[in-house]
């Protein structure tokens, strides 16, 4: 099975020199950042099922309610964890 990515794992990766290193985990953090923006948008889906076939039940409303909120969290997390990570990296020149 091929899995088919904007990024390989490898591409760019120097492997005679420390920078190798950096290009990989550059590489991981960006195919990470797919998977979790493709699991927030199939949480969102499904929270926004649960709610449309709770049909006025309550505890089911409040339930697909939280999985959106949580979906829409995780990945604002995501998003300012890659932020952080890049200011770190421009001010270490790494």
């Amino acid at each position: 099975m091929k899995i088919f990515l904007a990024v390989s794992l490898f591409q760019g990766v120097d492997t005679n020199s420390l920078s190798g290193i950096t290009t990989l985990l550059n590489n991981v953090i960006i195919i990470l950042m797919g998977f979790i923006g493709a699991l927030s948008v199939v949480f969102i889906i499904i929270g926004g099922i649960q709610y449309i076939t709770s049909t006025g039940n309550s505890s089911g409303t409040e339930k697909a309610k939280k999985t959106i909120m949580y979906a829409i969290g995780g990945l604002i997390l995501a998003l300012s964890t890659t932020a952080i990570i890049n200011t770190i990296g421009q001010l270490f020149h790494i």
